[in-house]
């Protein structure tokens, strides 16, 4: 492929992925979404009113041949996704309304399993579970949630922290696993 072709399928990718993003934000008012960020499966993406995407996030909406067909990504009206944010929704992701996401959280909804030592980890079977994050949760930056989590409302998940299991309602977690520390 020559130099010229390969600028030219590049510009026509963008010339798409532009048009995808400006068709997502005229599914509701007020939505805002960074040029930067990269979409896979537009079609399972519901986005509320209000919501701001920042710069680099990537939503991998599931729909692939090896994800289950109940995957997606819905984030409520009025959250925000910080820059360099991951969402993995192969198994689901459910945001809910006013919820604030900080730079660089991970979001997945499947993870790699890994108990046949003779199997390459990339060969064995994947572990799914939707993430559920109610609505007023604020998740700190480089927080990372695993699959079948589910992040009660008004909850507050600490910078770095790695969420293994469910956050009960109003409470502050923090570490690696996560744990309760206090009510909000």
């Amino acid at each position: 492929m020559s130099r010229m072709s390969m600028l030219l399928d590049d510009l026509r990718h963008r010339v798409a992925h532009r048009r995808i993003l400006l068709g997502l934000e005229a599914g509701a008012e007020g939505i805002r979404l960074d040029r930067s960020v990269h979409v896979r499966s537009p079609d399972r993406l519901v986005l509320g009113a209000g919501v701001f995407i920042d710069a680099g996030a990537v939503l991998h909406c599931g729909g692939m041949e090896w994800s289950p067909s109940e995957g997606g990504i819905s984030i409520g009206p009025h959250s925000y996704i910080g820059p360099n944010t991951t969402l993995f929704g192969a198994a689901g992701i459910d945001i809910g309304k006013s919820v604030l996401i900080s730079p660089g959280v991970v979001i997945t909804s499947h993870q790699h399993t890994y108990s046949d030592r003779d199997v390459p980890i990339r060969l064995q079977p994947l572990r799914f579970g939707p993430v559920v994050v109610e609505q007023d949760v604020w998740v700190g930056a480089n927080a990372t949630i695993l699959p079948g989590t589910r992040i009660g409302q008004g909850s507050i998940v600490g910078a770095g922290a790695v969420v293994t299991r469910d956050v009960p309602p109003g409470k502050l977690v923090i570490g690696i696993p996560a744990r309760v520390v206090h009510e909000r």
